[in-house]
């Protein structure tokens, strides 16, 4: 069934240049206006019959011509709109909006420089030509010119300050420059002279976000909801603060409207599949990134989720080839600190016999103790290696089996012959559960190793008949435990994997002496240490992780959170207890208590989401059943 035509109106031409419109004898100009109305109605076919019929009887009539370009531009004709509006500018050579016009087709298309020379003309023409000064803006910005973008912001609200477009474009600057108290002001003008700019309250929503002001994100993106409320990229933004702010359920919901509002919508896709991750429901997570690329094969993010999850769940061979894109994605290459070099990237099919490879330590330090196992299988195939890494690793790292050269981030390189950074090694070496090579065997300095042999037995007798005083039970002095509960503030995830210490230290028994094996302490748990007199505080006297390892050695035990510390500890061979999120990291796997990367390591994992309490009362019960 074809669709039915749209009635058009009846309309001849009679003697004397003028029309008969359904039986009414009307002028030209007469014509015209009613063609304007229509078009101005929304009703762009009728219009364009009438301007169509203008044409005919006066080929050279400015305001048909003018008003085709502006369909045409609409119905995305966009050859035909610079047509009729080259024919429009022959006859007015003078016209500003003509120029803007066309510029407006220009940038629909891209061409921006091209835009910015009519953008110009039309200034030219007329100097009080806000709109065009904004719109010059937004195409010097996307041409990389931002502080001519501000610029022309600026004069187009010099021009008219009520002109809630140019507030609301020198806002998308300023959030772009991440000046977002500046892009915050901008928002807020342009939402009070158009109290139904829905953009702007959400691009208002996106800074306040920035800054963390999670509360008046979601004032903002509700009131954007309450003008268009079938907004998909509002239901979308605000579910980005409920999963940020841990509100999983509202996340959800809010990811399912904005795809049931746009079925299309990648981006929700994929960040409902990271709710569902941190919901530990990886096969419905694994499915949303899934669909996601599927609808945008482009998206690293969600092919970079992808493979977490498949790490997490053991599927290793997949896992460990999308973990490749951290190197690919702008703010993954980052956050990985990804390096490149004129050297080729070494991979397995290269023989790397007599030749020098870089391996470059990305990511974390216990990142680099973890994976520092894969140096010594380099070494056997015949290679060199040089190993750089980070400061704090130097001491720890002297000496280790299978590599040729140790270097410290920020020394100049030796040269090599290939290089690799340490995490791409498990892919290189195909790396399976039942494959994983040994933990990597570090030497520890034997001045270095009595010395702190001499700090632990000084801290421990002298006090054991102070603390016996203190305590109920029969004191052991001879179990001593090393403590951990707080990683790194700025890991991204460091609010779920820490924990409180009044918490911790409520559930360690008091019979055992503890040593803290933390770096950084705030000023409030230094007071409360200080208030238990079987917990020693040697935090001023780890000068790197070689420090923290000798004192490791000296210990029964390590409790810890997920943070270096646990992979030092475990790596010696110690006996460790590592507590975990109900979300972990993908190197710990799901539903197991011990680590097929270390065999001392024991894990402790929330049953539900923030949930320590159930982690520290089975910590007590080990504690007291274990170590007697």
């Amino acid at each position: 069934m074809t669709a039915q035509q749209p009635e058009l109106h009846s309309l001849t031409l009679i003697a004397g240049g003028g029309f008969l419109l359904d039986g009414e004898e009307i002028s030209i100009e007469t014509l015209g206006t009613r063609a304007g109305e229509l078009h101005r109605n929304g009703n762009t076919q009728k219009a364009s019959y009438l301007y169509e019929q203008l044409l005919q009887q006066e080929p050279r009539h400015l305001q048909s011509l003018h008003a085709l370009g502006l369909i045409a531009f609409q119905n995305k004709n966009l050859s035909g709109a610079i047509d009729f509006l080259n024919k429009a500018l022959d006859i007015a050579p003078d016209n500003a909006s003509l120029y803007y016009d066309r510029a407006l087709v220009f940038q629909s298309q891209n061409e921006f420089a091209t835009a910015i020379k009519n953008y110009d003309l039309a200034i030219f023409l007329n100097n009080s030509f806000a709109p065009a000064h904004s719109n010059k803006g937004i195409a010097l910005e996307a041409m990389g010119h931002k502080d001519l973008a501000i610029q022309c912001y600026e004069l187009a609200i010099c021009i008219d300050p009520s002109f809630a477009s140019a507030w609301y474009n020198r806002g998308n600057i300023c959030k772009a420059l991440t000046a977002f108290e500046q892009a915050i002001f901008c928002y807020e003008v342009a939402t009070t002279l158009n109290p139904n700019f829905w953009e702007a309250y959400t691009n208002l929503g996106l800074s306040w976000y920035a800054l963390k002001m999670y509360q008046k994100a979601l004032a903002a993106y509700d009131q954007a909801l309450l003008i268009e409320p079938n907004q998909a990229v509002i239901h979308y933004n605000r579910a980005n603060v409920y999963r940020t702010t841990q509100d999983f359920a509202k996340a959800l919901a809010g990811y399912d409207c904005a795809v049931k509002l746009n079925p299309r919508f990648a981006p929700a896709y994929a960040n409902r599949g990271l709710v569902r991750k941190d919901l530990n429901q990886l096969g419905e997570a694994a499915a949303d990134y899934s669909l996601a690329l599927g609808l945008d094969p482009a998206l690293l993010e969600a092919r970079w989720n992808l493979s977490i999850v498949d790490l997490t769940l053991g599927r290793w061979t997949p896992g460990w080839e999308g973990y490749e894109l951290r190197f690919k994605h702008s703010e993954l290459r980052d956050s990985v600190g990804a390096r490149e070099f004129k050297e080729p990237r070494w991979s397995q099919d290269l023989n790397i016999a007599a030749k020098r490879i870089l391996i470059y330590s990305e990511q974390g330090l216990g990142d680099a103790i973890q994976f520092s196992r894969y140096l010594l299988l380099l070494s056997r195939l015949g290679a060199q290696v040089i190993f750089e890494v980070q400061p704090a690793l130097k001491r720890l790292f002297e000496n280790l089996e299978g590599v040729t050269s140790l270097c410290i981030r920020g020394e100049v390189l030796p040269d090599f012959d290939y290089y690799l950074p340490l995490l791409s090694l498990p892919r290189a070496f195909q790396t399976q559960l039942e494959t994983i090579p040994v933990p990597a065997q570090f030497k520890l300095d034997a001045t270095v190793l009595e010395r702190w042999r001499n700090v632990v037995n000084q801290c421990s007798y002298p006090i054991t008949s102070a603390i016996q005083s203190y305590v109920n039970t029969p004191f052991n002095p001879t179990k001593k435990i090393g403590i951990v509960w707080r990683g790194n503030p700025n890991h991204t995830n460091d609010h779920n994997r820490s924990l409180n210490l009044a918490s911790l230290l409520q559930h360690l028994p008091s019979k055992f002496l503890y040593f803290v094996l933390q770096k950084e302490i705030s000023d409030d748990d230094s007071m409360l240490l200080g208030e238990h007199t079987n917990i020693i505080n040697l935090s001023a006297d780890l000068y790197d992780l070689t420090d923290t390892a000798a004192l490791c050695s000296q210990l029964d035990l390590v409790i810890c959170v997920d943070t270096s510390v646990a992979h030092l500890s475990a790596s010696f061979n110690i006996p460790t207890y590592l507590l975990l999120p109900f979300s972990p990291d993908w190197r710990w796997l799901m539903q197991r208590e011990d680590s097929p990367w270390y065999p001392s390591l024991r894990l402790l994992r929330q049953s539900s989401i923030g949930d320590w309490g159930s982690v520290l009362l089975k910590l007590n019960h080990l504690l007291n059943s274990d170590f007697k």
